[in-house]
């Protein structure tokens, strides 16, 4: 086919004499493109795998920097929340109370622990004359009957602490939290941990057939995404590169171009996710997804190519030629598409959310590489494989090509109608816009194939939720937790908390302090309320802290300097809508309250609320 060459745009002369080079040099341009590619790949070895819930959030985020803060003030927050049920039967049995006692003591060994709370070593505390006594709630429990092992559950249950968090009401199960402060050195730790804990389960339940146990928990939820990005690059990638294979090979007929648009994706696929390890990014489900995206996006670059080629080729022209005249063809085509493409995905960087930089860096990087490698290897490895296309008879085109002339005179003959009909379905479609709803629960983020979905699920169905909310109320000054005034706002702070039906449990010191005035009181129920002066609660709080056994202090609870104490308000199954809601009116009960008051609100539900936003 002749063409007027002096009629050419600069880009047609550019795209003609761009491939004349790479075709010229096709060895050269083939050996090249793969060495830049293994050197990028080569990174591959040294790339992370997050394991951490934190990855969703900048190093300056507000709402992050506040949890670090608590977190300093208390006690990490990365837990293991064990839920045990008997097969049948309730937990008033003294075997199944026995296996629980025993798994608390060796959960102290699960690595990075630094407290274990059960029903069991639950610091109970009563009066004998004017000595306060704490001990565990339950010890020796093989040696108890069945009588004393329920009353013993009677005392939890009427536990303010345990109802609900570590016992269940209908006395159907039980829990054992396990809280951890990594170092933050490796990112082994969580799975360490986690191996170990699944272990440990693993050996109970075959020691015990008739208990049930799930792992749930901020600890099982970091492993969980690790495990998830990892499966999804096992169960995904295959069965998507064997779909794209099968889609290119319909569409061209030809081993050679199939294989040739193969060695594009994989190459430019490589190269994105090797130059993510050498720029020190650590893969996270949302941009562990980044494979996908180019593998979508990447093939199109060389299918445009390899249908100008079989058309040219079905025209007469020689292969040479064809890919010649496919080059100059889409040479512009290609490069804007992929330009625009990559600028989308840029600009992911406006995003708060580290996990969607990385997304759209990776995927910026493979489309440009499969931009590059579609116009210089792609058409390099082409020209040297054996290609051949059965020309058409005249005027007869392929089956592609029919089906596409008759879509084009169909749209011709009926413009308007086509009009009408595409701007009718287009508003009706974004009239739905509205009804979209943000929603970032993250145990949803998983699929019931993912080992803590369902067992969180379990655990909220017989025990408590995953969706733990934080406060921390400061009392105004050092020691002033033991204020009457304090406590006050505290205790009214709690008790409406547990009127909401969005509430499971409420975790309050001031349960503690009124158990402590009771039992200093000689037990007398009439005095399970706050202490009337400050000088009292101090002693109370301080002769309760020098009973309890190591590990079991009230540091989680209580700021070293006494000056604010820390509420855990667990949620029931809230979308983040309903949660923010939740939010919006503690805020304005504490206003209403007292203005001045600086509480706030953080945790891993409170991150998670405004992620989206």
């Amino acid at each position: 086919m002749s063409r007027d060459r002096s009629r050419e745009s600069k880009v047609d002369r550019f795209a003609r004499g761009w491939a004349d080079w790479v075709l010229g040099h096709r060895r050269l341009t083939i050996f090249a493109s793969v060495l830049i590619v293994l050197v990028l790949a080569a990174g591959a070895v040294r790339l992370d795998v997050s394991n951490n819930y934190r990855v969703f959030f900048s190093d300056e985020n507000p709402d992050l920097v506040a949890f670090n803060t608590f977190e300093e003030t208390y006690t990490k927050n990365d837990n293991f929340l064990f839920a045990f049920k008997p097969a049948a039967g309730t937990i008033d049995d003294p075997r199944f109370m026995a296996v629980v006692e025993g798994f608390t003591e060796r959960a102290w060994t699960i690595p990075y622990a630094i407290r274990v709370d059960s029903l069991t070593n639950f610091q109970h505390t009563y009066a004998i004359e004017d000595d306060l006594i704490v001990e565990d709630l339950i010890r020796g429990a093989a040696a108890m009957d069945v009588d004393e092992v329920s009353a013993r559950v009677d005392i939890a249950l009427a536990e303010p602490l345990l109802n609900g968090r570590l016992v269940a009401e209908d006395r159907g199960a039980t829990g054992v939290n396990v809280t951890l402060q990594y170092p933050e050195e490796s990112l082994a730790e969580v799975p360490e941990a986690m191996a170990y804990a699944r272990a440990l389960v693993a050996e109970f339940e075959a020691a015990y057939p008739d208990v049930e146990i799930a792992i749930t928990g901020v600890s099982a939820v970091n492993a969980a995404f690790a495990e998830a990005t990892v499966n999804d690059a096992m169960t995904l990638f295959g069965p998507m590169f064997l779909v794209l294979i099968f889609i290119t090979w319909l569409i061209a007929r030809s081993v050679s171009g199939t294989v040739s648009t193969v060695f594009v994706i994989t190459l430019a696929t490589m190269a994105a996710m090797g130059l993510a390890a050498w720029a020190g990014i650590t893969i996270s489900p949302f941009s562990g997804a980044a494979p996908v995206v180019i593998l979508t996006l990447a093939i199109a670059d060389s299918i445009h190519i390899l249908i100008t080629l079989v058309q040219r080729m079905r025209a007469g022209d020689d292969k040479n030629t064809a890919l010649k005249e496919s080059l100059r063809v889409n040479f512009l085509a290609v490069s804007i598409t992929s330009l625009t493409t990559i600028i989308g995905f840029l600009a992911l960087n406006f995003s708060d959310a580290p996990p969607f930089n990385a997304l759209g860096n990776i995927s910026a990087v493979g489309i440009a590489a499969a931009w590059l490698l579609s116009l210089t290897f792609f058409p390099a490895v082409l020209s040297l494989l054996p290609f051949t296309v059965k020309q058409a008879e005249a005027g007869k085109p392929g089956l592609l090509q029919g089906a596409v002339n008759r879509i084009a005179d169909f749209v011709v003959a009926r413009t308007r109608l086509t009009i009408i009909a595409s701007g009718v379905l287009l508003v009706g479609l974004a009239a739905a816009i509205p009804l979209v709803q943000l929603n970032d629960q993250w145990v949803e983020y998983f699929d019931h194939r993912i080992e803590i979905r369902p067992d969180t699920e379990f655990a909220l169905e017989h025990l408590t939720g995953l969706y733990v909310m934080e406060y921390s109320v400061p009392a105004g000054g050092e020691g002033a937790v033991s204020e009457p005034g304090y406590l006050a706002d505290l205790e009214d702070f709690t008790v409406w908390l547990r009127t909401r039906p969005d509430v499971r449990h409420v975790f309050s010191y001031t349960d503690i302090i009124k158990r402590l005035n009771k039992n200093m009181h000689g037990d007398d129920p009439a005095y399970f309320r706050l202490p009337e002066n400050r000088e009292l609660a101090a002693q109370y709080l301080m002769l309760y802290e020098l009973s309890l056994p190591y590990g079991l202090d009230m540091n989680d609870r209580i700021d070293v300097n006494k000056s604010s104490s820390r509420v855990t308000v667990t949620l029931g199954d809230l979308t983040t809508g309903e949660t923010r809601a939740f939010l919006d009116d503690v805020a304005a009960w504490w206003d209403k309250r007292d203005p001045a008051k600086e509480e706030y609100a953080t945790g891993a539900t409170y991150l998670f609320s405004f992620i989206s936003d």
